[in-house]
């Protein structure tokens, strides 16, 4: 694995403890009802260390996908690059 895709997998990770994290510490200042209940009425803004984890799950969210599709391209286009090598060396050898 090349180390785009890995560290395309470790973004992957960090993402689910971001999300876990910033959930436990909405839940632990809105408390439970709220996060099992439909959540239609509008709530104030997470204050304190809630706050801060909601704002960087939210990044990761918006920034995570640029991030994936930019990787799995490179990856794409590394790949196409070593096929198309492949085919010029069997064509150099059939001369």
């Amino acid at each position: 694995m090349t180390i785009e895709l890995t560290m395309l997998a470790l973004s992957i990770v960090l993402g689910l403890v971001q999300i876990t994290i910033a959930a436990q510490a909405s839940t632990r200042q809105r408390g439970a009802n709220w996060n099992v209940g439909p959540r239609d009425e509008a709530l104030p803004p997470l204050a304190g260390t809630a706050g801060r984890l909601d704002r960087a799950m939210r990044n990761f969210l918006e920034t995570f996908p640029l991030f994936a599709a930019a990787v799995l391209i490179a990856a794409l286009s590394l790949a196409w690059s070593v096929a198309t090598l492949g085919i010029i060396l069997i064509l150099v050898g059939l001369i």
